[in-house]
């Protein structure tokens, strides 16, 4: 497996990758309101059945993000594309911001995004950030699992974050 930067070659490959992904789990918001005090509270909740969803800010065109972001990656094996991660940069806050981290659903669990991830640490820390950012859907348990184990913490939302009025949940590795 190699991880690596993008090319103009790579972008209808990542763009043929499927994103979308299956949750038994969401994350609900609990908000307490008091004269003197406001508790935020998230909580994992099982839901019913199993719910099958797609990142709404894929409808992006990934030909003009590659140009835009400072960090695409991909990763390949044998020349297959298997997934990609795309990072824009604030300089003025010396953070990344990750905006899509997809791996095609047939690969996953192998440890792909977590080699993404890692290559985007690498590739900031070289260009001086301190942060790296990212800001996931409630709804998106796998990724909430994840970024944990790869460091990140848990910093906050932002409400009505994406364009379908999600929710934003933010986590954050200091580099």
């Amino acid at each position: 497996m190699n991880v690596r930067p993008a090319t103009i070659a790579d972008i209808d490959r990542c763009q043929r990758l499927d994103s979308s992904y299956a949750t038994n789990h969401i994350w609900h918001m609990d908000e307490t309101l008091r004269a003197d005090e406001i508790q935020v509270g998230f909580r994992r909740v099982r839901i019913p059945r199993s719910m099958e969803l797609q990142d709404p800010r894929l409808k992006e065109d990934l030909f003009h993000l590659w140009q835009q972001s400072r960090c695409f990656l991909v990763a390949e094996e044998l020349g297959v594309v298997l997934g990609y991660l795309s990072m824009s940069v604030q300089r003025q806050a010396w953070q990344g911001s990750i905006d899509h981290l997809v791996v095609h659903r047939p690969y996953r669990r192998r440890g792909i995004a977590s080699m993404l991830l890692e290559g985007a640490a690498r590739w900031a820390q070289g260009s001086e950030l301190s942060v790296v950012m990212a800001v996931v859907q409630s709804k998106n348990d796998p990724a909430i699992s994840l970024l944990p184990k790869r460091g990140f913490a848990f910093r906050g939302y932002i409400d009505s974050y994406f364009g379908n009025g999600d929710l934003g949940m933010v986590y954050a590795q200091t580099l």
